[in-house]
C-alpha cells in the first residue's frame, strides 16, 4: 500500500531542507510526496527539482506558473497523483512550516498508517 502526500509551496526556497526530505524518503519507502510549486517567484522550483531526480519513484514536483491559491494548488497535486499512481491514502497540508517539514510529514504518515483510521 502506498501513501501520497500533497504539499503546496510558494516562495519557500530558503526553508526547504532537501536533506531532511531525503532522510524521510529513505526511511519511508511506501510514501510518495507530491510538491506543488504554486507560482513561486524565487528558486523554489529549482530547489525541488534538484533532489527529485534521486527519488523519481517517490517524489513528484508539479509547477503552476501563476499562484492560483492553495485550493487550486492542492487540486492539481491530487489530480496528478490520482492520474499517475495507485494509492491507498492521499493526504495534504495547507500550512506547513518547511523548517519542520520532516516532522510534519512523519505525523501524516503515522496518522494514515494507524489501524484506528483505516
Amino acid at each position: 500500500m502506498r501513501t501520497g502526500i500533497v504539499i503546496a509551496l510558494n516562495n519557500k526556497e530558503k526553508e526547504i531542507s532537501p536533506i531532511k526530505i531525503e532522510q524521510f524518503l529513505e526511511a519511508n519507502k511506501s510514501v510518495h510526496i507530491c510538491f506543488v510549486n504554486n507560482g513561486s517567484t524565487d528558486r523554489t522550483l529549482e530547489v525541488l527539482n534538484s533532489f527529485k531526480e534521486k527519488f523519481t519513484d517517490r517524489l513528484s514536483v508539479v509547477s503552476i506558473k501563476n499562484n492560483k491559491g492553495i485550493d487550486s494548488a492542492l487540486k492539481v497535486g491530487f489530480r496528478f497523483l490520482l492520474n499517475t499512481m495507485d494509492f491507498s491514502n492521499i493526504s495534504f497540508s495547507t500550512h506547513i512550516d518547511t523548517k519542520k517539514i520532516y516532522k510534519t510529514i512523519k505525523r501524516f504518515v503515522d496518522l494514515l498508517l494507524d489501524p484506528v483510521f483505516k
